[in-house]
């Protein structure tokens, strides 16, 4: 199973540089099964809020960008909820990498709950993730 991080989804959906290669590579990677956990979308669409008010896209952009990742997800990622104890082993990565943000050690700790590979694109969080036994992709 691979956790999908939403530094990758935000590369795909906001269309940054190598956003068709990693389409190829989650195409690949979707025999083994695509996760992403339920604080993803909120993260996504603070990512799209925070591009559209530093003026790299408009509204619209960034709209449609949201309602295509709502649809890709829904057909292809399998959603999986936050757990409570999520939260508790989120603190503990950071204890282990202080320079890692709260949202990503959450990341870390629903994959590492979930044994799955992490495919991200944050080299802070790769290096967290490594440190706490997750498979990079």
């Amino acid at each position: 199973m691979i956790y999908i991080d939403t530094s990758v989804l935000g590369a795909i959906f906001f269309r940054e540089t190598g956003a068709e290669d990693l389409l190829d590579r989650l195409e690949v990677s979707s025999n083994h099964g695509l996760r992403i956990s339920a604080w993803s979308p909120t993260e996504l669409a603070s990512v799209g809020a925070i591009k559209q008010r530093m003026g790299f896209i408009d509204a619209m952009t960034r709209q449609h960008a949201m309602a295509t990742f709502q649809r890709f997800a829904s057909d292809n990622l399998q959603l999986t909820e936050v757990d409570p104890a999520d939260f508790r082993e989120a603190a503990t990565i950071i204890d282990r990498s202080i320079n890692l943000r709260a949202g990503d050690a959450l990341h870390l700790a629903i994959a590492r709950r979930l044994d799955c590979t992490l495919l991200t694109l944050d080299k802070r969080q790769a290096d967290a993730a490594r440190g706490v036994g997750l498979k990079l992709a």
